[in-house]
């Protein structure tokens, strides 16, 4: 653990010597209207698994589930999306403009990403300075209050259950305050009644405070609570409907 927190400052670092983002950059991406990607494909070079091509546009405010069945290329999708896999092809659109997939920069301030197999610590990696008054909030949101709180800019324990953990990984992600959250399966460890409240309450409640969500689930009695949705089979993103939900509007 020590050596890999020794890894996260050191590119923390390297981050911000190497991809500096310049006033107008910083703006564009934090108030994005559109993320497009046309055409992405990536494979594997140890076996035959490929996904793509993928042509997918994010509209700020979206709240998008994607579900399909094991070995069908959810979480392969979502690493290429973050460009963590580098693609085989297509293009990248940021409000219109095409972008380089080399502009590691465009996606560190574009995502927070919370996967499936999250590394959760104390500190707060990233973040300068922790809003005291919005981390409480949060903690209070995920009934983590009293459990939970923030002593000199870190989570005073992560001794929690496996789902509380990744609330706490969530609300880490949440005050890095980027557009786009993306999840992993998060509500799989939750239990039932968070887990409802979590779809019904907390989803929408990020929403409302501008973010948009990108999210892996297989909760199918809550797909109603995506504006849209699409199916991952054999490597293809299928867009099945489009959803408005009251509460959304």
């Amino acid at each position: 653990i020590a050596v890999l927190k020794k890894e996260l400052m050191a590119d923390n670092n390297n981050n911000n010597k190497q991809f500096i983002l310049n006033k107008d950059d910083n703006s564009k991406i934090k108030n994005f209207k559109t993320l497009e990607y046309r055409d992405l494909m990536f494979s594997y070079s140890t076996n035959n698994f490929s996904i793509g091509p993928i042509n997918l546009i994010v509209n700020r405010g979206d709240v998008i589930f994607i579900y399909g069945g094991n070995g069908n290329g959810k979480t392969t999708l979502l690493n290429t999306l973050l460009n963590l896999n580098k693609p085989d092809g297509g293009d990248f659109f940021l409000n219109g403009e095409k972008c380089h997939f080399g502009d590691v920069a465009n996606f560190n301030a574009l995502f927070s990403p919370v996967f499936s197999d999250f590394y959760l610590f104390e500190e707060f990696y990233g973040i300068d300075l922790v809003k005291i008054d919005e981390a409480n909030n949060y903690l209070k949101v995920f009934e983590l209050e009293g459990k939970v709180s923030i002593i000199d800019n870190k989570f005073s324990t992560i001794d929690l259950s496996t789902g509380q953990r990744k609330r706490l990984a969530l609300i880490n992600a949440l005050l890095e305050n980027k557009p786009i959250l993306v999840l992993d399966e998060w509500a799989a460890d939750q239990d039932p009644i968070f887990r409802k409240k979590f779809y019904n309450d907390v989803i929408p409640l990020l929403k409302n405070k501008g973010f948009t969500i990108l999210a892996i689930t297989h909760d199918d009695n809550y797909y109603d609570c995506a504006n849209r949705l699409f199916k991952m089979e054999y490597g293809n993103l299928i867009e099945e409907k489009k959803l408005i939900l009251n509460y959304f509007n």
